[in-house]
């Protein structure tokens, strides 16, 4: 065995409380990256275009820099893909990923 029973209730115990101070900084740093949001947007000094001419709002602190852009992502429907396909089709456009997971409740 390579820890006692006492060892790894104090290594989940060392978890949760990660987990929870990186979710407390997470809620931080979204409070932050709305400020920042704000201040690009309300700002007109900001306004600039990126390398393809589209419109960004851009500020250059003293050690940072900050871009505020717009960005789309494409989603597939997996349940009409599913319809739309054979199985047999399905199974060659599908990829499945495997990993481990652990979970601590």
């Amino acid at each position: 065995m390579c820890m006692t029973i006492k060892e790894m209730n104090e290594t989940m115990e060392q978890i949760q409380e990660w987990k929870r101070i990186k979710e407390e900084a997470e809620d931080n740093i979204s409070a932050l990256n709305a400020k920042a949001i704000e201040f690009l947007r309300e700002t007109e000094s900001c306004e600039a275009v990126d390398k393809k001419g589209n419109p960004i709002r851009k500020f250059i602190g003293n050690i940072f820099k900050a871009t505020l852009s717009e960005q789309s992502r494409e989603t597939v429907d997996k349940a009409e893909v599913r319809k739309l396909l054979s199985n047999d089709d399905y199974q060659k456009v599908s990829k499945v990923n495997t990993y481990p997971v652990l979970r601590i409740s």
